[in-house]
C-alpha cells in the first residue's frame, strides 16, 4: 500500500475508533441488532448480529469498561482477549483495510485468512456461481468441471482443478497458487478433511456452501467480506430473501391436510433409479418444506441419500413425484443449450410408467414434475423452489412467475444476455 493511502487508512481508522469511544457513554447504542436471529460468525462482529459495523466497535469498547458481557466473536484479531486491539481490527473490517480475516465456515472450522484475496480457486459450480453474483469472477484463477458455458464463458476458459465433489487435482492446486481454496461442505467430514491436510498449509481450505436454502444468505455474506464485495452482496442478499420470504410466509400457515405428501426422485444416472434425500441431508428439508411440502423420506434411517424399497413407495402413494434431472447423463432433457421440451416429455412418460408410480395418485392426478438439477445444487434454487411452490400450491400461487423471477436472477445478477421466453428448458410441464 503507498504511504499516502497508508495515512488515509489511519486517518479514518482514528475517526472511527474515536466516535465509538464517544458512543460508547450512550447506553444501548449498537446493541439492540444483537437480538437478531441470524449471527455473521466473522471474529469482529462483537454484538453478534448479522453484520460488522460501528455498533460492534461500541460494544466492544463497552466490554473493555466492564459494563458488557464478553463475546466469543469480539475477539477481532482472534488472540484469545479483548482488548483496544480488537476495536483496531474491527475498524479496519469496518473501512475494507484488513490484512487478515477470521471466521466460521460451513465445516464449522475457524479459519484466517490472509487479505487482500486476488487469486481463488473454485471447488463447486455453485461457488463460481456467487462469485460472479459478488462481482468477483475475475478473481478466480481455477475451476471445478461442469461450469456452465453459456452463463460463464470466461470461467470456462480456466484450468480445471477438480471433478465432482472431493474429487481434486492437487497438482494443478498448487501449481496455480491460489491465496484461497474456495468450496462449499458436503456432511462427509473424513473426505473433507483430506482436501485440507493435502493443501494446508500452503493453501487455506474455507468451505462457504452456496447451494443450501437456509445458509445462502449467511455464506454469501461471508464471502463478500472476504472478498471486500460489499453493496453487490447485500444487494442480492435482499432479492433473494424477498423472494423466500414471500413464498415462506404463504406456506407456513398451511395445516397438514392441505400440505401435499412429496417424493423427492434423483434421477442421476437412469430414470428408473429411486434415489432420494432424507432429512439429515439438510437441503431436502428445506427446498421441499418451504414450498409446501412434505418430504415421505425424511425420517428413513440409515443413509443420507438412500435408494429407496418400491413396496415402500408404493404403499407411501405420494401426492408428488419431484425429479431431479442431471443434464450430463439426459442430454437434450434440460438446459440453457435447449430449445425443445420433447426429450423432457418422454423422460416424464419413461418415469410415470414406472411400476412404483403407474397407478398411484401423482401419475392419475399429474403431478409428476422434472426440473434441472442446478435448481437444487446453485444459488438458482431461488428459482427452483417458486417451481415447487407453484406446483404444490398452484391456487396459493397463481400469481407468482417462476420464469419471470429466473429471468431476474439471469439478468440482474449473472449479467446473462438471455430471453427466457425464447430459449432454454428447465421445468417440465411448466406451470
Amino acid at each position: 500500500m503507498k504511504k499516502k493511502e497508508k495515512m488515509k487508512t489511519k486517518n479514518r481508522l482514528m475517526a472511527v475508533v474515536l466516535c465509538s469511544l464517544f458512543l460508547v457513554t450512550l447506553a444501548g447504542i449498537g446493541i439492540a441488532a444483537a437480538q437478531e436471529d441470524e449471527i455473521l460468525d466473522i471474529y469482529g462482529n462483537a454484538n453478534e448480529d448479522d453484520i460488522i459495523d460501528m455498533r460492534d466497535l461500541t460494544f466492544t469498547a463497552r466490554m473493555i469498561l466492564r459494563l458488557e458481557d464478553e463475546t466469543e466473536l469480539a475477539d477481532a484479531n482472534y488472540d484469545g482477549r479483548v482488548s483496544v486491539a480488537d476495536m483496531t481490527q474491527i475498524g479496519l473490517i469496518i473501512l475494507g483495510r484488513e490484512s487478515k480475516l477470521t471466521l466460521v465456515d460451513s465445516a464449522d472450522r475457524t479459519v484466517t485468512v490472509n487479505k487482500p484475496i486476488e487469486r481463488v480457486v473454485i471447488g463447486v459450480p455453485a461457488t463460481g456461481e456467487i462469485m460472479k453474483i459478488l462481482g468477483a469472477e475475475d478473481k478466480v484463477v481455477g475451476r471445478c468441471d461442469y461450469i456452465n458455458e453459456i452463463l460463464f464463458p470466461e470461467m470456462c476458459e480456466l484450468p480445471i482443478t477438480s471433478g465432482m465433489a472431493y474429487d481434486i487435482y492437487y497438482e494443478e492446486v498448487f501449481e496455480l497458487d491460489p491465496d484461497i481454496y474456495l468450496t462449499g461442505y458436503w456432511p462427509w467430514p473424513d473426505l473433507f478433511q483430506q482436501v485440507v491436510d493435502t493443501l494446508e498449509p500452503e493453501i487455506t481450505v474455507v468451505a462457504l456452501t452456496p447451494f443450501e436454502l437456509h445458509t445462502l444468505v449467511e455464506n454469501t455474506r461471508k464471502m463478500r467480506y472476504v472478498l471486500n464485495t460489499e453493496e453487490k452482496g447485500e444487494e442480492f442478499i435482499t432479492w433473494y430473501e424477498g423472494v423466500i420470504n414471500g413464498i415462506e410466509e404463504k406456506t407456513a400457515g398451511l395445516s397438514e391436510e392441505d400440505t401435499p405428501t412429496v417424493f423427492l426422485k434423483k434421477a442421476w444416472y437412469t430414470p428408473e433409479q429411486l434415489c432420494t434425500f432424507t432429512d439429515k441431508f439438510p437441503m431436502a428439508k428445506y427446498q421441499i418444506g418451504i414450498p409446501g411440502g412434505i418430504n415421505i423420506a425424511a425420517d428413513l434411517p440409515g443413509e443420507m441419500v438412500p435408494d429407496v424399497d418400491p413396496e415402500w413407495l408404493i404403499e407411501q402413494d405420494p401426492d408428488v413425484v419431484l425429479v431431479d434431472i442431471w443434464t450430463a447423463h439426459y442430454p437434450g432433457a434440460f438446459g440453457y443449450e435447449v430449445d425443445d421440451n420433447s426429450v423432457a416429455n418422454a423422460t416424464r412418460e419413461q418415469i410415470m410408467a414406472m411400476d412404483v408410480f403407474a397407478s398411484g395418485k401423482a401419475v392419475e392426478e399429474g403431478r409428476v414434475y422434472l426440473y434441472e438439477n442446478e435448481f437444487g445444487v446453485t444459488p438458482r434454487f431461488v428459482v427452483g423452489v417458486a417451481y415447487w411452490a407453484k406446483w404444490f400450491h398452484p391456487e396459493l400461487f397463481s400469481e407468482l412467475d417462476p420464469k419471470a423471477i429466473h429471468q431476474e436472477y439471469l439478468t440482474d445478477f449473472l449479467g446473462i444476455d438471455y430471453d427466457l421466453s425464447e430459449h432454454g428448458v428447465f421445468a417440465y410441464p411448466e406451470p
